[in-house]
């Protein structure tokens, strides 16, 4: 365990936040506390299992980004890789929008690949080159899926072979797991080529959701999730890598999944069983979720952001 210096401020001094359980804890006992930095405003994990322990609190075979066809057994797991690769599309359009290059030529970095069906995506049905495409993924077996299934290549730590600057590098539900995000950042902003774009995409802890599951919202994910940022928050980080947001928008996918969990957490709590009632009803907080979302993207359960260098 570990306790840190906020990233934004350098600053020791934080106020309580919120505790929160951990969603995998079968005793549902298990408490993190979240801080919020009273010099930056950022809210974070702190203390946390350091980057030496941090592997053991993602259950092989439970933790859904790391799902593929051959691990997923149950109805719920493979509903959840149904619906993923259903995004696809709808995510691979909000990631390549405006690039002013032909897509053969375009080079993508995804930074947290998982099993590679995005970057996979952008080879089969958009023509990107394998040869174009990048990812970084820490946990070996989702890596290897990424590696093995789709030919992608995949390191554990960003590529610098002289390769090329990517015109997309994307950090999609990433960045609020990583330990070392001034060293990603860094080299992610050096790695960015000239009118090239940044995707980030994060859970809004100022969402409707949020606001309304408290302790049980899915997306505090503690003790996986080390950081939470609100747009302020994300903008002094980046304006450290001489980095700045020129973009954002909902996600409106994210909030029916992040209700559905959280609702499914809070049952959990009360002692409550979750079966179809509470799914049909769950489904339609979901879809009221993304309706506010979209209205009022400040309450967007998560939210993407389009980075530029400064």
């Amino acid at each position: 365990m570990e306790n840190v210096l906020c990233p934004i401020s350098g600053s020791a001094d934080f106020t309580p936040w919120i505790q929160v359980p951990n969603r995998f804890d079968p005793s549902g006992k298990e408490q993190w506390s979240l801080l919020r930095s009273t010099a930056s405003g950022l809210i974070m994990l702190n203390p946390r299992p350091d980057s030496t322990e941090i592997a053991r609190h993602y259950p092989r075979g439970l933790y859904d980004p790391h799902r593929h066809q051959h691990n997923s057994t149950t109805f719920s797991s493979k509903a959840y890789l149904a619906a993923r690769s259903l995004m696809l599309r709808y995510k691979a359009r909000i990631i390549l929008r405006g690039t002013s290059k032909p897509l053969r030529q375009v080079r993508v970095l995804e930074i947290g690949c998982s099993t590679g069906e995005l970057l996979n995506y952008f080879h089969r049905h958009k023509g990107i080159p394998l040869q174009n495409l990048a990812g970084v993924e820490s946990e070996a077996e989702a890596a290897s899926h990424a590696q093995q299934v789709y030919s992608l290549k995949v390191s554990c730590s960003l590529p610098n072979d002289g390769g090329g600057k990517f015109d997309r590098i994307i950090v999609w539900h990433t960045l609020e797991h990583i330990h070392a995000i001034h060293e990603t950042l860094g080299n992610a902003a050096q790695q960015l080529a000239a009118g090239g774009m940044l995707i980030i995409a994060l859970p809004n802890p100022e969402s409707y959701d949020a606001k309304q599951y408290q302790e049980n919202w899915i997306a505090w994910d503690a003790p996986r999730h080390l950081y939470h940022f609100v747009p302020e928050t994300l903008e002094k980080l980046l304006e450290r890598h001489n980095l700045k947001v020129v973009h954002r928008q909902p996600y409106p996918p994210d909030a029916i999944y992040n209700t559905l969990h959280s609702e499914k957490l809070l049952c959990k709590s009360e002692g409550r069983g979750f079966h179809a009632p509470q799914l049909g009803t769950a489904l339609m907080k979901g879809i009221a979720t993304a309706s506010i979302g979209a209205v009022l993207p400040r309450q967007a359960s998560s939210l993407v952001y389009f980075v530029t260098k400064r």
